[in-house]
């Protein structure tokens, strides 16, 4: 019996000891450590959102398992409303989830990656929450929601990979806020094949526009601005009315903004400009390559070249040098092609403009 006792002590003392121990780890860890993540939540409509509940895995303090946060609760250190500050955080990505809201709210099922690194003592993730129309508790009348699906094309193809022919690619994404007041919206970038980005809120001032661009999106979803490898996807723009009874706004007797969507496609690396075009006329006198058609000696044949500014070269090496391209010339072939050049001309020619625009006007779902 009293075997079984001093085990049950020893047992107890050894598990106060590992609890001891892990709050000591963490302790030290949210008081020596620079590095913090911030859980921001808050509405589409922009304000914050309390009763915030995530599932961060894994656990940034002890690397094993997960961790489950709350707002406003002991590890917390920032007792803002919707933003939860968690210190001392290891370096590693986690994969953040929402598990709860505000009974008024939906939360986001989404879950977000984040990398805490030594070159951002401060790491952010967003979670944007809808209404819930369901909920009791709140006197509304259902608002009008305008979502925008832009599709983006921007990069580059150099080869036949895709569907598209080889050239450059841009979007150009415009907003126009048509009301008197000024609007709020919500946009993310979802790339094909790849993660759909952060949530960015965005207000607009009574007839002002804004936009986004292929550089604009590559920052949204974390790609570098100088890549130029093609990406695809859609930007996912909403706008939503709201009337409740903590919160007035106008209502939209329309559509509250105008999305045009703008295209560019070019096959060239350079613009289009006015080039100088040489034409020569000349005659073989004598092939003893045997290469060229004996229909073409002794008679005006006639080629067009471009002109190279300031550059000194004889006339009939262009020639010679547009032959042994036709004819596939070795040096000494081509040398031993007597020609005579019997006349030049030169003019002026534009380069061809390879290029492609396109406007679409989105509609709302």
């Amino acid at each position: 019996m009293k075997i079984s006792i001093l085990f049950f002590l020893f047992i107890t003392i050894l598990t106060f000891l590992y609890i001891a121990h892990i709050k000591f780890e963490l302790i030290y860890a949210l008081t020596n450590s620079t590095k913090s993540l911030n859980i921001e939540l808050i509405s589409i409509n922009g304000s914050f959102i309390s009763d915030g509940k995530f599932l961060i895995i894994p656990d940034p303090y002890q690397k094993f398992a997960s961790l489950e946060v709350s707002d406003n609760e002991l590890m917390d250190s920032n007792k803002t409303i919707g933003i939860i500050s968690l210190k001392g955080i290891s370096n590693g990505n986690y994969t953040i989830t929402q598990k709860a809201s505000n009974i008024n709210y939906l939360p986001n099922t989404i879950s977000k990656i984040v990398e805490i690194k030594d070159d951002s003592p401060i790491s952010s993730v967003l979670f944007v929450n809808n209404f819930n129309f369901k909920s009791e508790k709140r006197i509304i009348s259902t608002p009008n929601t305008f979502t925008y699906n832009a599709k983006f094309v921007c990069g580059s193809i150099r080869g036949d990979e895709g569907p598209l022919r080889p050239g450059h690619y841009d979007t150009d994404i415009s907003i126009y806020n048509k009301q008197n007041y000024p609007i709020t919206l919500v946009w993310n970038a979802v790339v094909n094949n790849y993660n759909s980005s952060n949530s960015i809120i965005k207000t607009i001032d009574p007839k002002q526009s804004t936009g986004l661009i292929c550089q604009d999106i590559k920052q949204l979803v974390h790609i570098n601005s100088q890549d130029t490898d093609l990406i695809e996807g859609f930007v996912i723009i909403q706008v939503e009315e709201t009337n409740i009874s903590f919160g007035t706004k106008e209502r939209f007797t329309n559509e509250p903004v105008s999305v045009q969507v703008f295209y560019t496609a070019n096959a060239l690396d350079s613009l289009p400009q006015e080039t100088l075009v040489e034409k020569f006329v000349f005659q073989i006198i004598n092939d003893p390559t045997g290469k060229i058609p004996q229909s073409f000696l002794n008679k005006d044949l006639e080629v067009l070249t471009r002109a190279d500014l300031n550059s000194i070269v004889p006339q009939d090496f262009k020639i010679q040098k547009i032959l042994s391209s036709v004819y596939n010339l070795t040096n000494i072939e081509i040398k031993n092609i007597q020609l005579v050049v019997k006349e030049t001309d030169l003019g002026v020619g534009n380069m061809i403009d390879d290029h492609a625009i396109s406007l679409l006007r989105l509609s709302s779902d």
